[in-house]
């Protein structure tokens, strides 16, 4: 497991097509956000307690589908360069 420390509005690029940004880190969780081509699923796996194998099945998020052009560009973190 990779472990990486990020602040507010920092970015983790995986595989070069895929953004995770940090949006809001409060006291017990961290809010971000993922921007994906549509051909890639994104799954949510919630653990809090030990899960049975009928629990640990993930959960896939549909991602709403807007226009791309519609959706506002998320700012670009210090010391990273955008990227076109």
């Amino acid at each position: 497991m990779l472990i990486i420390s990020r602040k507010k509005d920092q970015k983790i690029i995986v595989a070069d097509d895929i953004e995770i940004t940090i949006l809001e880190v409060g006291r017990n969780r961290v809010r971000f956000g993922i921007k994906a081509p549509k051909h890639i699923p994104i799954h949510t796996r919630i653990k809090t307690t030990p899960a049975t194998d009928e629990q640990a099945m993930p959960v896939e998020i549909e991602a709403p589908s807007a226009d791309p052009s519609d959706v506002e560009p998320l700012p670009v973190a210090v010391g990273m360069s955008i990227r076109h």
